[in-house]
């Protein structure tokens, strides 16, 4: 059997772990507290166990176990790598873990992220070249370790700050995967597709709970360790190549999560309540105000990353305008949702508005108001009614005396002399200043 057939049994023995473990590990996190409690920044009413990280780890930890027994055999400094991409997986899933139940300083957690991304540096889990598209390579010499550790670090953070809706950190987990997974077996780089076929795999089984039911949440442990693995194995899988082509596509993969980090600094940075303050003003909750529900948000997201992604992979795959055109095809199908969307604002605002100016030019609601289908109708009508009522009034002026004495009664030829007009004798003017809405 091929290594090809290996990494498909991997993903798909990944992904129904997965799915398995989902539910009994998260009974658990409900019984020791790793949950995440109702607040004023959730959207669900009660308890969801946080364990959907944990269970991606254990299957991914499993995969990457695999391939290190394959590896071990092949080239030991990989195998290497490969125990210290482990180790240090291990590190953060037990921080996101501690943070889920405790609530750890932002500080304390960015410190330890920066430590473990050091170590990764240290066992050569670095970006030590850039391979321009031409000439010769670019050593990066001692700005290998800024970069690494800023790429790690990024990653983490990335995902923790995008993890805000359901499905949205993992579906561009398994998007941005899945895209490694093309671009090791385009370049016929068994190192790459075998180690994230499990990421891969067991983001599509946290998916069918998570995207679904919303019973499971990532958690800081999911999330940060979903970051970490998709950090690191570009590195390993673009052989410590800066501009390999796993590093570039999952770039492109990042798009969203790296708009939302840059454009939160910015935003908090301007309202001096603090970097790591919390808020509702990310982008997906910028989507919701804009009038999308959660799940067509996340698919808008999921969209626009495979919209970035499939753009990279058009660009370095052997059959690259496949990828364009249906990269276009996906952007085509976002702008119909937020076009369609805007159009309903629109249609709203105007309903909200036509009431509004009902209720301010007297207009009843169950009478002329429905009769009434457009602002115009609404204007003109007010018109016509402060016209009769002008034209009301100077009749009624005219038919005064000049000393202001009341006129004497009209007498109709049904009544006699002096007898006051009934109610049914009205005058034509008063007749219709009568039937006025109020």
């Amino acid at each position: 059997m091929d290594l090809v057939s290996w990494s498909l049994i991997i993903l798909g023995s990944a992904a129904a772990l997965s799915w398995l473990l989902m539910k009994p590990v998260a009974r658990l996190g409900l019984r020791v507290g790793l949950v995440d409690l109702p607040s004023s920044r959730r959207t669900r009413a009660r308890p969801v166990p946080t364990t959907g990280g944990i269970v991606i780890f254990l299957t991914t930890a499993a995969s990457l176990v695999f391939a290190l027994r394959f590896y071990s055999y092949v080239a030991p400094n990989v195998a290497f790598r490969f125990s210290a991409l482990l180790v240090g997986g291990t590190v953060i899933v037990v921080l996101g873990i501690i943070d889920d139940r405790v609530n750890l300083k932002p500080g304390v957690k960015l410190m330890v992220q920066v430590a473990v991304a050091v170590a990764m540096v240290a066992s050569g889990i670095a970006f030590e070249r850039m391979h321009l598209f031409f000439g010769p390579a670019l050593e990066l010499g001692w700005l290998s370790y800024p970069i690494t550790v800023f790429w790690i670090v990024g990653f983490m953070n990335a995902f923790n700050l995008i993890d805000g809706l359901d499905g949205l950190a993992g579906g561009i987990a398994v998007i941005a995967a899945s895209a490694l997974f093309l671009v090791g077996l385009m370049n016929n780089n068994p190192l790459l597709y075998m180690m994230v076929a499990g990421i891969f795999g067991s983001g599509v089984g946290f998916l069918l709970h998570n995207f679904r039911e919303g019973n499971v949440y990532l958690g800081d442990a999911g999330s940060m360790g979903l970051g970490f693995f998709l950090a690191g194995g570009a590195v390993i899988g673009g052989r410590s190549d800066l501009a390999s082509n796993a590093v570039l596509v999952v770039g492109a993969c990042m798009i969203v999560p790296a708009f939302d980090v840059v454009t939160t600094i910015v935003r908090r940075g301007r309202s001096h309540g603090g970097v790591m303050t919390p808020d509702q003003s990310h982008v997906h909750h910028r989507l919701i105000r804009f009038g999308l529900n959660p799940k067509a948000a996340v698919i808008v997201l999921w969209g626009v990353t495979v919209f970035f992604g499939w753009q990279m992979l058009g660009f370095i795959a052997p059959y690259g305008l496949v990828y364009l055109l249906g990269s276009y095809i996906v952007a085509l199908g976002v702008a119909n949702v937020l076009m369609e969307q805007r159009r309903k604002n629109l249609k709203t605002i105007k309903s909200d508005l036509k009431e509004e100016v009902s209720n301010l030019v007297g207009l009843r609601v169950g009478d002329e108001a429905e009769k009434i289908s457009s602002l115009r109708e609404i204007i003109v009508a007010q018109i016509r009614r402060e016209a009769l009522y002008r034209r009301m009034v100077r009749d009624e002026a005219a038919g005064r005396t000049p000393g202001g004495a009341v006129p004497r009664e009209p007498v109709s030829a049904a009544s006699g002399p002096g007898e006051p007009v009934q109610d049914d004798q009205v005058s034509p003017a008063k007749s219709k200043a009568d039937e006025l809405p109020v």
